[in-house]
């Protein structure tokens, strides 16, 4: 199983991040924000995209996603909602057959904003079918406080999507602070639907907020999920994503805390 990484997990400054991705053995990336925060996917500077597409050629990367952060809102906001259906994500889309990527990641619309499970499934639905024309991926991400949250639920609503483009971007550390055991229940749930997997930790803090920790100091049985990812196989990559700043110090140290866990785990396997 190879690993992915966000360039901004890394450095918002592309050269840095691609100089010490590859220092750090990667050459998947997943991509976010590049020179700000403010300059998300797929609203880069003139001129970046343009850079992309030549070090894909140059240093041989590539990329596994692309997230803009779209339907991270309350399904209230019906105007935000139909510019980012309309305009973000089919940029987005556009921008991902340029890049390569075989996928869009989405979120799933918050809770505390009016609406109803139906609503949020029937414009999911509708984000796939839009990505289905650009022969991609849709991935919903499970995050605390969103209509898809724990891997249970998270899985009810990709089912009821029911399209084959349509799967989950499955986070464990998000299914934790959501109060759910994300391995094994979580992701016994979400296992048919899996089609990217992000990597970091997370503590929750009651009653509704959390920390993000660096892997091992959460909440997360990264031993036990890596393992059962890396024998059950349902996806040939997962995504590095820190979330702990000073990042490319955290990075650094992440990418140390994961050799030593897949290292348990070849000696697992090999006494079984």
């Amino acid at each position: 199983m190879d690993f992915a990484i966000l360039t901004d997990e890394i450095s918002l400054n592309l050269d840095e991040a691609l100089e010490e991705g590859e220092r750090l053995g990667f050459r998947k990336y997943e991509l976010r924000c590049i020179d700000s925060y403010e300059h998300r996917v797929p609203n880069f500077k003139s001129g970046v995209e343009d850079r992309l597409c030549r070090e894909i050629e140059k240093k041989e990367i590539e990329f596994t996603a692309l997230t803009p952060g779209v339907f991270k809102i309350p399904l209230s906001e019906t105007e935000k909602i139909r510019h980012e259906m309309e305009v973000i994500f089919p940029r987005t889309c556009e921008m991902a057959n340029r890049l390569g990527a075989p996928r869009v990641i989405v979120f799933s619309f918050m809770r505390n904003g009016g609406g109803d499970t139906d609503e949020a499934i029937s414009l999911l639905k509708e984000a796939g079918q839009i990505a289905q024309q650009f022969d991609l991926q849709l991935s919903v991400e499970n995050e605390p406080g969103f209509f898809c949250d724990t891997g249970t639920n998270t899985a009810k609503l990709v089912q009821s999507i029911d399209a084959d483009n349509v799967g989950i971007n499955w986070d464990p550390a998000n299914a934790v602070v959501a109060g759910e055991a994300a391995y094994p229940v979580g992701y016994d749930a979400i296992r048919p639907y899996i089609q990217n997997v992000h990597i970091k930790d997370a503590i929750p803090i009651p009653p509704d907020k959390w920390e993000n920790r660096l892997i091992g100091d959460g909440g997360v049985n990264w031993l036990g999920q890596l393992r059962v990812l890396i024998n059950d196989a349902p996806v040939s990559h997962v995504t590095l994503e820190t979330h702990v700043f000073p990042v490319l110090e955290s990075t650094r140290a992440n990418v140390k805390r994961l050799k030593i866990l897949m290292n348990a785990i070849e000696a697992q396997n090999q006494t079984e």
